[in-house]
């Protein structure tokens, strides 16, 4: 989306959905949720531009939303943006606030999907007496699902991040997900372990890899300049980083490397 298209500046909603109603007569309306740390100032006129670029495009009925990891006092309420002109309200725009710290967690996972599970590995444990368990219900949620793969790790992956342990509590907590009723939770758990070191196996060669580039470079040409270094820093190819390797051997300037392209 686009103001003052088009020379504007770009704004890129977080989720747009378009849903069909169930109540009364079938109606497509668009589901608009903005993810917010915390909150922020002035974030309320960005909500109401992106309102309005939103029904300029469709012209369907919007239901905004904010979402915020931390911050705030209730757990669901309005915000508003407020413009008062000669001492009138000339627009008042509300959407709802959903602010995660301040709703239960057991709550929510009682009555909520897959992905309301997960969520709620960022909502308030205090009154858990059991924080093991609630962590393994999460998981055993998602994982019992039915969604794809792909879906059950992106969820996996917010209760992984977000759900923290003790030392103490992981070991009562591999404990309980040993049980037969936990064994799909313990799979995906080694799965999502598994995958985890694969990637840092991945980005720890990907660097080692810029790191001998740049060596290279600087033992063979000198001090290099900082759009070079940016350009090295950059490359998240193994391929693309081979092929400088390759090429430091056979040429004999800086220039011929091609790094300015």
């Amino acid at each position: 989306m686009f103001i003052d298209f088009p020379d504007g500046e770009r704004r890129e909603a977080d989720v747009v959905a378009k849903l069909e109603t169930f109540d009364g007569s079938p109606e497509l309306v668009l589901i608009h949720v903005e993810v917010q740390l915390r909150p922020e100032r002035e974030f309320e006129a960005r909500m109401f531009e992106y309102y309005a670029l939103l029904w300029s495009r469709y012209k369907i009925p919007i239901f905004p939303i904010v979402l915020y990891l931390h911050g705030g006092d209730a757990g669901t309420s309005q915000e508003e943006y407020l413009v008062r002109l000669f001492g009138r309200d000339v627009l008042r725009f509300r959407y709802e606030s959903i602010r995660l710290e301040r709703l239960n967690a057991e709550e929510y996972l009682r009555q909520g999907g897959p992905v309301g599970a997960a969520l709620a590995a960022l909502m308030d444990r205090s009154s858990s007496g059991d924080i093991e368990h609630l962590r393994a219900s999460m998981m055993q949620r998602v994982v019992t699902s039915g969604l794809d793969e792909a879906k059950q790790f992106l969820l996996v992956n917010i209760i992984e991040t977000y759900f923290e342990l003790s030392d103490v509590q992981i070991e009562r907590y591999r404990r309980l997900i040993a049980r037969k009723e936990y064994r799909r939770v313990q799979d995906v758990e080694l799965t999502w372990m598994d995958k985890l070191l694969r990637e840092g196996e991945e980005k720890g060669v990907l660097n080692g890899k810029r790191e001998t580039l740049l060596r290279q470079l600087a033992q063979k040409y000198g001090s290099l300049p900082e759009r070079i270094t940016a350009r090295v820093e950059a490359m998240d190819s193994m391929d693309e980083l081979d092929a400088y390797l390759d090429r430091i051997l056979t040429v004999t300037s800086l220039e011929e490397m091609g790094l300015d392209a």
